[in-house]
């Protein structure tokens, strides 16, 4: 169901409408609707193993016109049986309607590598899985992997008081995790462009350090030690 601008605002005074934003995270990250939650067909799998929306939530769409039939086909095919529609002309319409919109900041690793020394609130953000984390991360790095982001006693460590600095896998969940910590008001970040991927090229600009890990003695199972890798 297409929607007007005026249809479309109407759904979104429901509290049970979650506000799906399927177009490309560069295209979210220049302007977005406050609270939409940027899903795309390729990081909708996490979204729903994480439990943040599922396949019979009330879902309201912002898309990219020149693909919004495709999309829609898509979620309908992945089983979401419960979509309200998406507005009609996409963000532009509620951006020419003069309605308040969001924006993110995206930066290259090299920015991030100048950044750390000189700003002591600045937090690196390590949303890949633990064992990813353990064998490698940024020093002081804070470990929050994104199957967590929904567990809220693994988020509330995080607020405005930090400058947080996302960092994924390969930059590909990225606006993914803003987005959710952006609806619980969490608005001070940015992202890594091309997240760990594009730290690893820049070796020389960071610390780095890993977790220690337990190592089962094969003469003595009952006793262990610790390598640091």
């Amino acid at each position: 169901m297409v929607l007007s601008i005026d249809q479309f605002k109407q759904l979104l005074e429901d509290a049970s409408i979650v506000l799906v934003d399927a177009r490309m995270p560069e295209e979210w990250m220049q302007g977005h609707i406050p609270n939409s939650l940027n899903i795309t067909p390729a990081t909708v799998k996490y979204a729903v193993a994480m439990g943040m929306i599922q396949k019979s939530s009330s879902l309201v769409f912002v898309l990219d016109p020149t693909i919004e039939k495709e999309t829609i086909a898509y979620f309908n095919e992945a089983g979401f049986d419960n979509i309200k529609g998406y507005l009609a002309g996409g963000f532009s319409s509620w951006e020419n309607a003069g309605y308040k919109k969001d924006m993110l900041i995206e930066v290259e690793a090299d920015e991030l590598a100048m950044d750390i020394p000189f700003d002591e609130y600045l937090m690196p953000l390590d949303i890949r899985e633990e064992a990813a984390y353990n064998e490698g991360h940024i020093k002081n790095a804070v470990s929050l992997p994104l199957s967590e982001f929904m567990d809220p006693g693994s988020m509330s460590e995080l607020d405005e008081h930090f400058n947080i600095y996302i960092i994924s896998d390969a930059g590909n969940t990225n606006t993914l995790a803003a987005s959710i910590l952006k609806k619980q008001g969490i608005h001070n970040i940015r992202v890594v462009a091309e997240g760990w991927l594009a730290i690893q090229n820049l070796k020389e600009k960071f610390s780095f350090e890993s977790i220690k890990k337990a190592k089962i003695s094969k003469t003595d199972p009952t006793k262990t030690s610790f390598l640091e890798d």
